[in-house]
């Protein structure tokens, strides 16, 4: 057992419960890793002058991963193996947050230093139904009970301990039905997920080309646009925080909206509620539906969105309310515009915004016609990445559910 205890706090990505495994199913078999999995080494003598490609594996089993190619003088751990196409890896060190994974194809032959624990199969094991299997909660379970650390950021994981963990594992030949069953739900979310980049892609063009001027409808050929400032076209407010030593302030009838709250689309509910006794003796403000939200800071720093109901706002936020003349969804796909932009500037960092910064934004603005063509463009643009994105969360939650009954024997498969 580890030194960490149960009262601790851990992030989502572990799993620190007992591990507790289900009744076997009908032709399953009972028994502990170790019987059906070994672990390979396979040393590499390191030569300064030749490229060698370096891996590492994501948290809460997002695969493994390129890390790029490096000369062998400039690799600092000289102890390094080789890695081969079905091998099943696992991080010692982050184990704990999930991260083992499959080796696909591609990533054959790159080297993992002894950071890794690299995993292979005897018979009555297939990894690709192992790499699915990590999915589960009582695998993830078993790689924290097999870790030890006074830290959860810091625990070592013990490969011969959890190779003792009882699995309930079906025939080869199901395992390999069960994977083949999953892949093909991972082949629509790879293709799903494929279309939404492209979709955003698309957007996004849209936006620099109709936002700027720079692809104009006929009709409006000979209208000239003006540039201008945000704060010129725009009234703008920030909110506040009530005191959380005043608990009367918190659990009202208000939806209080914090900057991690606003993400890209409509903004419909809050986790927290305030009063009117909080909204009446802080700087909180109240916002309508139709108001545009700008977070200023925070990991969400430079999202742009729509106030979907009547809430108050907190300091990290400013709202923003079109003057006559400038159409809403307009300046909201043109503020959307401009805050890219400046986290593009970032390198990819939070941007360092205020309520000066953002009003100071410039902005070109056509006639309220064009401004409406421009919108309905960019909005049914919107609609398509929406779309995309319900549906590929649909299919992880379905696969997901399916998983769950195949990885435990509740749904069986003709094989």
């Amino acid at each position: 057992m580890n030194a960490v205890t149960l009262t601790s706090s851990f992030p989502a990505t572990v799993q620190p419960g007992i591990p507790k495994l289900g009744e076997t199913p009908a032709g399953w078999t009972r028994a502990p890793l170790g019987q059906f999995l070994r672990e390979v080494r396979r040393p590499l003598k390191m030569d300064d002058d030749v490229s060698y490609k370096l891996v590492t594996v994501k948290r809460a089993r997002g695969g493994v991963v390129d890390r790029g190619s490096f000369l062998g003088r400039d690799v600092l751990v000289k102890s390094q193996f080789k890695i081969e196409s079905g091998d099943f890896l696992i991080s010692k060190r982050q184990i704990v947050h999930g991260a083992c994974g499959l080796v696909p194809e591609e990533l054959s032959g790159s080297i993992v230093s002894n950071e890794y624990a690299v995993l292979n199969g005897k018979d009555g094991i297939d990894t690709t139904f192992l790499n699915y299997l990590a999915n589960s909660i009582l695998f993830q379970q078993t790689c924290f009970h097999s870790s030890i650390g006074v830290h959860v950021e810091k625990m070592i994981f013990k490969l011969d301990r959890w190779l003792k963990f009882d699995f309930n594992l079906p025939p080869l030949s199901e395992q390999r039905k069960i994977a083949d069953i999953l892949s093909t739900w991972d082949a629509a979310i790879e293709k799903t997920e494929a279309l939404l980049v492209t979709a955003k892609a698309q957007k996004r063009s849209l936006m620099q080309s109709l936002l700027t001027g720079k692809r104009r409808f006929p009709e409006f050929d000979d209208e000239a646009w003006k540039e201008v400032r945000l704060g010129d076209v725009s009234r703008s407010w920030s909110g506040g925080t009530p005191s959380r030593s005043r608990p009367e302030f918190f659990g009202g009838s208000i939806p209080w909206i914090k900057s991690g709250e606003v993400n890209a689309a409509r903004v419909t509910s809050t986790g927290e509620f305030i009063t009117e006794q909080a909204l009446a003796a802080s700087s909180a403000s109240m916002v309508k539906p139709g108001n545009i939200l700008v977070a200023m800071y925070g990991a969400t720093a430079g999202v742009v969105s729509i106030a979907g109901i009547d809430a108050a706002i907190n300091q990290a936020i400013l709202a923003v309310e079109p003057a006559h003349g400038i159409e809403i969804s307009f300046l909201h796909r043109s503020i959307e515009l401009a805050m890219d932009k400046t986290k593009r500037l970032t390198q990819g960092g939070q941007p360092n915004l205020n309520a000066a910064i953002i009003r100071a934004t410039k902005l070109f603005v056509p006639s309220a016609a064009e401004q409406i063509r421009i919108a309905k463009v960019i909005d049914d643009a919107q609609s398509e990445v929406d779309q995309l994105t319900v549906e590929i969360t649909k299919l992880r939650s379905e696969k997901k559910a399916l998983m769950q009954q195949l990885l435990t024997g509740k749904r069986r498969v003709v094989v």
